[in-house]
């Protein structure tokens, strides 16, 4: 049907900082055959040609899902450059390893069906990350056997810095450049933001539950955690757990019915009820910057030397 020549497809491009999205129409060559395939998705080699010669080589994923809606892939654009925000503010602190998210977009292809036959087809299109790839936690308490601190320490300073109102895990990637991350939000029960990953409070309370602070996050000053000491399953997988579809709002209050192109399964964990900021111990005056605009600045930490894996 398409056997990966050039073909015309518009290109969604969300700008973070006026929170709207702009398209173009650009020529892409997208492969007619995955190349990888996730318990949610198929990952596609796509060559997008209205990017600069040695940058146009990206991956295109689509989800299995035959009941997903388009909005999905906005959604998750949105998610990632939200983190990528925080990933800013976080390496404002100077620390040994700067982090950051990869830029990501929508390409709609409107010649041609969707898979499932329900509107063009549509996927999110990243660029080629080059190199190792680490799966440093998921969204329900796994933590890589590497145990890195800095993945691990901006999870638990998303979480501080927001207020208590969300906090960031599934980080994955190439060295510090990450993509598909989970953002958890604590709005109130079945009052999830960020897609069928956001496990709310359940999965904040799995993060904390396996995380052990380390040097950056005593550094950071971030309070160090004591959930309960019954939350200490044996996690065995790397993929993500999502709630069942249901009717949620996103990022900036839209309504529609929820759906995740993250990988799934059927990782075992002891669910636990919604409990409020101070459940984990934390205090209400903090010892570091507690904010709830990623938009604000961040005071630099003084340069000290690091004696333990970063």
């Amino acid at each position: 049907m398409y056997p990966g020549g050039n073909e015309t497809a518009l290109k969604h491009m969300f700008n973070p900082a006026s929170r709207t999205w702009t398209v173009a129409t650009i020529s892409v060559s997208i492969a007619p055959r995955a190349f990888q395939e996730g318990t949610m998705r198929y990952v596609y080699h796509l060559t997008d040609f209205s990017l600069p010669p040695g940058q146009q080589q990206c991956v295109a994923k689509l989800s299995k899902d035959p009941n997903e809606q388009k909005r999905t892939y906005f959604s998750e654009v949105e998610m990632q450059y939200k983190c990528k925000e925080l990933a800013q503010k976080f390496n404002a602190y100077n620390l040994p390893k700067r982090i950051d998210f990869v830029d990501s977009w929508v390409v709609e292809f409107p010649n041609r069906p969707a898979p499932h036959g329900a509107g063009p087809f549509t996927v999110l299109v990243e660029p080629v990350l080059r190199g190792p790839y680490v799966k440093h936690s998921n969204n329900y308490g796994f933590v890589s056997p590497e145990n890195r601190s800095t993945p691990q320490a901006f999870s638990h300073w998303t979480w501080v810095q927001s207020g208590g109102k969300i906090l960031v895990c599934d980080i994955q990637g190439v060295n510090d450049l990450y993509t598909d991350p989970q953002i958890h939000s604590n709005a109130g029960h079945q009052n999830y933001l960020y897609g069928r990953g956001d496990m709310g409070m359940d999965g904040i309370n799995h993060f904390f539950a396996t995380h052990r602070c380390n040097g950056l996050c005593r550094s950071l000053g971030l309070p160090p955690h004591t959930g309960p000491q019954a939350m200490h399953p044996a996690f065995e997988s790397t993929a993500v757990r999502l709630r069942p579809q249901t009717p949620i709002q996103d990022i900036y209050g839209r309504s529609y019915s929820s759906a995740s192109t993250s990988p799934a399964s059927s990782v075992g964990g002891i669910s636990t009820a919604s409990c409020g900021f101070a459940d984990f111990g934390l205090p209400r005056v903090m010892s570091c910057p507690v904010v709830a605009d990623v938009g604000m600045a961040f005071p630099q930490l003084p340069a000290m030397p690091m004696l333990f894996a970063i």
